[in-house]
Formats: structure tokens, C-alpha cells, sequence
């Protein structure tokens, strides 16, 4: 039989499939199945998004530079500084250093000397200011200690004044084996000013401006005064300089007329009881040499802003204060109100006795 022979049989549908391998049978009855369909991601759309979060983010970073330029650069401006290191003298703990004064009169020595200031660490209106002036057989001491009520004076060393003087070219006529020793019996004692030793020594001191001796709060008062109306401005930036191994800034210093104005007439409306300065005061202060004849510089540390050095010039001399507030930490004691205290009216009637005693003839 070949493929194209015909025969009375129909075709037969192929055999299902056996038990095990039947094909599902469509739920034509059920609800109609989701169909998800991801659509094409546009790549367009969110290169724009991060372009503008990319250019959002960056406009912030050169916003945050600039702002940082600007805070570096202020804080490093001559005023600022300057300014900031007014702030820390004021309200540090102490001070210490050296000082040299370097008369312009031909052969005179330069004077040497060192001092330290602080307050107590358990009060802060207690304070204390020691002050060595010269060296050896020159050397004159003097220590203050302040309270918030009243004030405290001692000396050592006044038997050395006239070497002391002599060593300056002054006139030491006066300091004869005599009075060295009536001089150097004032040391080792305690003496108080109060308003009543001023009102004792209007002959030796004949003005109105101080009324007693400046206590802590007259001296805080000041210092408060001082930091609202900063009359001590930066005229000249003089560069970079090293003082001790520290990188600091070096200004001359200047006057603002009218902060000094406003500085000193808040002193004399503001109830300071040693001080008391009236419209002549405060002119003749305005006009002072100290102010407009001399030439004032400041080095100030980069690092912390504090002062490094200050010089004081005048057609007649130059002060230089050379600051270590380094060595306060390590000093810094109780300070502690003397017993006994006499009066300074008395020792300072001695010292112009003493002074104005013309050296007996031989």
C-alpha cells in the first residue's frame, strides 16, 4: 500500500494525553488576570534630576567655602584681632611677663624688670600684681592686692632706689646713708589707701581726680567700659613677625577720637569710686602726650590671639612688655586680705620727707 492508496477508514484524532500529563483547563469563569508591563526607563528624565541635585549640591559647597573665606578672613583682619585679644587680656586669669624701659638720654641704662598679676583661683574679685623693678643691688618690689572693697600695698627693696635712679641718669642726690635706711625701714608692711589717706595727702598729691586707691571692682568696672568703647583701633598692619618661636601679628596702634571720648565720659557717669574726672579731665586726658605724642605697637599670637608684645614710644623713651601668661598657671595662690594694714598716708608723708631732704653739708 502505497501513501496515496485510499481506503474507507477515516483519520483518527491523536490520543490525549494520559492521566498524569493533562493540560490545565482555562478558568474562563474567573476574573481576568493582571497583566504588568514595564515601561522603558527614561534615561532623559533622570539625568535631568541629578544634574539639578548634582548643581543644588555643589552651589551649597561653594556657598559653605565662601562663608568659611569670609569667617577666615575676618577673623584674621587687624581689627578683629586686635579686638579678640583686648577680649582674652580681659578676661584671663592673669597675666605675667617682662618689661624693659630704654631711656633716650645718652649712657643711661636700660631699665629691666618683670611682673605677674592674677586673680584668686577660688575669687575671682581678689587679685594681686607683683612688680620687680632692676636687678641685683637695684632691685625695688612692689606687690598690690586688690579686693572688691579696698586695697593693699607693700614694698621691698626702697633702699635701692637712689642706685636704681642713678642707674637712669636721674638725680639721686637725695638718697643719703641716712635716708636709705629711713627709706628701707617702709618695707615688709602693708598699707592700705582709702579715701580717707587721699584726703590725708592733698598736699602731696594736690588734684581732685583720684578719690582713693582702685579696688577690683573699680578696675573690672573699667575694663567693662573699655570693651563697649575700644578706642585703641589698628592703623597699620606691619606684617608677620616672630616674638619667642610664635608667629604673630605686629600693628600700630591708633586712637579713635570719638570712642575715647565716649570711653571717658561713661567712666565719669558710671559711679567708680576712685575715680572721679570732671570736662577739664577728660580734655586735658584728650590731649594727653601719652596718647598723641607717642607711637603704641602690639604683637599679637596668631594661634590664640593674645598679646605677645607691646612697645610704648615717646620722643624721651620706650616702654617694651614682653607677655608669658604661661607662667600664671603655675602660681596662681589664695590671696589673702593682710592684718594690720597701716595707713599709706603716713608712708607716702615719709617718702616725700625722705625725697625732698636736701643732703647735709660736709
Amino acid at each position: 500500500m502505497g501513501p496515496f492508496s485510499n481506503n474507507n477508514n477515516p483519520p483518527q484524532p491523536p490520543a490525549g494525553p494520559s492521566g498524569g500529563n493533562k493540560l490545565p483547563v482555562p478558568d474562563i469563569e474567573g476574573a481576568p488576570q493582571t497583566v504588568i508591563i514595564t515601561p522603558e526607563v527614561d534615561n532623559e528624565g533622570v539625568k535631568k534630576w541629578l544634574n539639578i541635585t548634582l548643581a543644588i549640591a555643589g552651589g551649597m559647597a561653594v556657598i559653605g567655602i565662601l562663608i568659611f573665606g569670609i569667617y577666615v578672613y575676618v577673623r584674621n583682619t587687624p581689627s578683629y584681632v586686635l579686638s579678640a585679644a583686648f577680649q582674652n587680656f580681659v578676661s584671663s586669669d592673669g597675666q605675667a611677663g617682662t618689661f624693659t624701659f630704654q631711656p633716650q638720654r645718652g649712657g643711661a641704662q636700660a631699665l629691666n624688670g618683670d611682673f605677674i598679676g592674677y586673680a584668686d583661683p577660688t575669687n575671682p574679685h581678689a587679685n594681686t600684681l607683683t612688680i620687680n623693678a632692676g636687678q641685683d643691688v637695684s632691685r625695688v618690689s612692689m606687690q598690690l592686692r586688690l579686693f572688691s572693697d579696698g586695697n593693699f600695698v607693700q614694698t621691698a627693696g626702697l633702699g635701692n632706689l637712689g642706685r636704681l635712679i642713678s642707674s637712669l641718669h636721674g638725680d639721686a642726690s637725695a638718697f643719703t646713708p641716712e635716708n636709705i635706711i629711713r627709706l628701707s625701714s617702709l618695707d615688709g608692711q602693708w598699707y592700705t589707701m582709702t579715701s580717707d589717706d587721699i584726703a590725708e595727702i592733698q598736699d602731696v598729691l594736690p588734684q581732685h581726680t583720684m578719690q582713693s586707691g582702685p579696688t577690683s571692682a573699680d578696675i573690672e568696672a573699667i575694663t567693662q567700659l573699655y570693651l563697649k568703647h575700644q578706642f585703641m583701633m589698628a592703623a597699620q598692619n606691619l606684617g608677620d613677625e616672630h616674638i619667642n618661636g610664635i608667629n604673630t601679628m605686629h600693628l600700630k596702634i591708633g586712637i579713635d577720637a570719638a570712642k575715647l571720648n565716649d570711653f571717658l565720659q561713661a567712666i565719669k557717669a558710671t559711679n567708680i569710686k576712685s575715680l572721679h574726672l570732671t570736662d577739664n579731665d577728660i580734655q586735658a586726658i584728650e590731649k594727653s602726650n601719652v596718647l598723641n605724642g607717642a607711637t603704641i605697637e602690639v604683637w599679637i599670637n596668631r594661634a590664640d590671639r593674645t598679646f605677645e608684645q607691646l612697645r610704648l614710644t615717646r620722643p624721651a623713651d620706650t616702654t617694651t612688655i614682653t607677655f608669658k601668661s604661661e607662667e600664671v598657671a603655675t602660681q596662681r595662690q589664695t590671696v589673702v586680705r593682710p592684718d594690720s594694714a597701716k595707713s599709706a598716708g603716713d608712708a607716702i608723708h615719709n617718702l616725700r620727707d625722705i625725697l625732698t631732704t636736701k643732703p647735709t653739708a660736709k
